[in-house]
């Protein structure tokens, strides 16, 4: 008799898992009997809205759960082992060498006081014993396999030196460095483009199919999910809801809860001119409904008002010997959307700090209203101050972590609204339930709330007055899809009642598509195109737009690296700054820079083979 083979146990294994943590006096619980299980090479994604106990679960299985919180599991596996019964340094060798773990929030996961190229090479030196110049060689392919241009300038930069997809990529050479056997993402392509998501895609599908490594995904990303995971999990309020094979319940979702997150998603061919996005209702079936704009109400970008809130003209940024911002010029009408698109590092949010006189420019002036403003903030009338608010990528940066949402907000309220203490107390709540926060929340701090719930907050403290201009920075990056499209709804009725003027910079190409009334196309410093929406999504485009369009689309022969030669170039010193990518480039793209081309009725390329000379 042949015996039977032994299987190999499950990378991860998790059996009955509930999560309680301790507030005041009481236990109040996130997760409820979860179970899960990852097999060697297979990717599982965890979908959810913000709140619903997906990064608890990565956290008891990484054992990262504070130690007030209680933790109950009938088993809890990695590679057969129990890790609840691993010591302190047994836990630190194993998430260091077997287990890698990337968060939501690139910033706040790297070491400020150390470059790049040291915190990657740390990694090696540690866990692999190499030489420092072998772990340095190593750093610069990991750099170039998440595909940051100039590997070795890169190296030797701070991370505040660095855009938040380029923190991000430093995050994923980290945790890939020691090809660990289990990879868990948290939110991991929150800050990154559609292009370089979709690079990053290639290489997570690379590591499992040579190395088999396996994946737990937590995202509220339903496309990348479909794109990355074979099955996914769909938690809510703590428990899992739905689970199964991701194209088939994505697809054709059963639960209710599922089929709203589906449909809450925008579609291309769908825009604020249209109607409403739809959002999560109780008086819906199956917790979806869809409010249509009546015509009346609906927003032409030919009937917006004729004054420009902000001009840019001739921006320019340098830091070093490196140019971010080459000669940026464009305008924002009161009452439009302005959406900035680009790969990360291509001066998105450079431009974004200048305008909101974070950053003073090397050259060039901003003007608000008519008036020529102080490139610092600080030097700026109030009145210029309050009228220009910000929404940053991470609300990390807005947030006082010491103090109250409620104590955050009033004072917001006092600065830019003027309240009264009385006023105050009644207008907090309806921030609140304006970004769909429980008003319970404002005696919470910051640490308190999940990243989406965060971001909401930091969104409230910016409309609390009423500004003629916000700069959002990725606004909704860390919102999933239901609570985006509240968010976005949002901004709409307020644009609506105050005629508010947005620079709304995003990587999600779909939710630029939905807002925007014009787009500009940043590559490199450079504004490589830009007018209406409509002109930008049904082309004619530059070769770079139709790259970030394809790779949004998931159209990966169009989008695959290699039909923009996936070689890292190095900034040219003249000629088209995309010319080293560019499928369609000519001798003369390398040789003088392209002027900016007419199209038609406000669209211009700058591009030597586009546009009418």
């Amino acid at each position: 008799m042949v015996p039977k083979e032994t299987p190999s146990p499950s990378v991860l294994n998790i059996e009955r898992l509930s999560v309680s943590y301790r507030s005041g006096g009481s236990l109040q619980r996130a997760v409820s009997n979860v179970s899960l299980s990852i097999q060697p090479g297979e990717a599982l994604g965890l979908v959810g809205e913000s709140g619903s106990g997906k990064s608890s679960v990565a956290l008891a299985a990484l054992r990262y759960l504070p130690k007030h919180t209680q933790v109950e599991a009938s088993a809890l596996q990695f590679l057969g082992r129990d890790l609840r019964t691993l010591s302190a340094e047994e836990l630190r060798r194993l998430r260091g060498d077997r287990i890698a773990a990337v968060y939501q929030h690139p910033g706040s996961a790297l070491n400020p006081s150390l470059t790049i190229g040291r915190q990657i090479t740390e990694t090696i030196v540690r866990h692999r014993h190499a030489s420092r110049g072998d772990a340095a060689l190593q750093a610069t392919d990991l750099l170039r396999r998440v595909r940051v241009a100039d590997p070795e300038r890169v190296l030797r930069l701070y991370p505040h030196e660095l855009s938040g997809g380029m923190q991000q990529r430093a995050n994923i050479a980290i945790a890939i460095a020691l090809d660990p056997a289990l990879l868990i993402l948290d939110e991991p392509t929150t800050a990154l483009d559609a292009s370089v998501q979709s690079e990053i895609i290639a290489i997570l599908d690379d590591l499992r199919r040579s190395h088999q490594t396996s994946i737990l995904l937590i995202s509220h990303d339903i496309d990348l999910v479909k794109r990355c995971c074979e099955r996914v999990a769909v938690m809510q309020s703590g428990a899992i809801v739905e689970d199964g094979r991701a194209r088939t319940l994505f697809d054709d979702p059963r639960h209710p809860y599922t089929n709203m997150l589906v449909r809450s998603i925008p579609t291309p061919a769908y825009t604020k001119r249209a109607g409403r996005l739809a959002e999560a209702g109780p008086s819906s079936i199956g917790g979806f409904k869809r409010v249509e704009v009546s015509s009346g109400s609906k927003i032409s970008s030919n009937g917006r008002q004729p004054g420009a809130v902000l001009v840019c003209r001739d921006i320019r940024q340098s830091f070093g010997d490196q140019t971010v911002l080459h000669g940026v010029d464009l305008q924002i009408a009161a009452g439009e959307t302005y959406g900035l698109i680009g790969e990360s590092g291509s001066g998105k949010s450079t431009l974004a700090k200048i305008v909101a006189g974070l950053q003073a420019p090397v050259g060039g002036t901003v003007e608000l209203s008519g008036q020529v403003a102080a490139t610092r903030v600080e030097r700026r009338r109030p009145d210029q101050r309050r009228d220009l608010q910000m929404v940053f990528q991470s609300p990390d940066r807005t947030l006082n972590p010491r103090q109250r949402i409620s104590t955050i907000l009033g004072r917001a309220l006092r600065r830019l609204a003027d309240l009264p203490r009385s006023a105050k107390a009644q207008r907090i709540p309806e921030l609140l339930r304006s970004v769909r926060l429980s008003p319970q929340l404002a005696e919470r701090k910051p640490g308190a709330l999940s990243g989406g719930q965060r971001q909401r907050a930091a969104i409230a403290r910016a409309f609390s007055g009423t500004p003629k201009l916000v700069v959002l920075d990725e606004p909704t990056s860390a919102l999933d899809v239901s609570v985006q499209a509240t968010v976005l709804n949002l901004l709409n009725d307020l644009q609506q009642r105050d005629e508010t003027a947005y620079l709304f910079i995003s990587h999600d190409l779909r939710v630029v598509r939905y807002m925007a009334d014009r787009i500009g196309v940043l590559y490199r410093g450079h504004l490589v195109e830009e007018g209406s929406s409509d002109q930008i999504f049904a082309g004619p485009n530059h070769p770079y737009t139709e790259m970030l369009l394809a790779a949004s689309s998931g159209d990966t022969d169009l989008a695959k690296p290699t039909s923009f030669a996936s070689e890292i170039e190095t900034q040219p010193s003249r000629g088209c700054a995309f010319a080293g990518r560019c499928p369609q480039a000519q001798p003369v793209c390398a040789e003088a820079e392209p002027p900016c081309r007419p199209v038609a009725g406000g669209h211009t390329i700058r591009c030597w083979q586009r546009g009418s000379p």
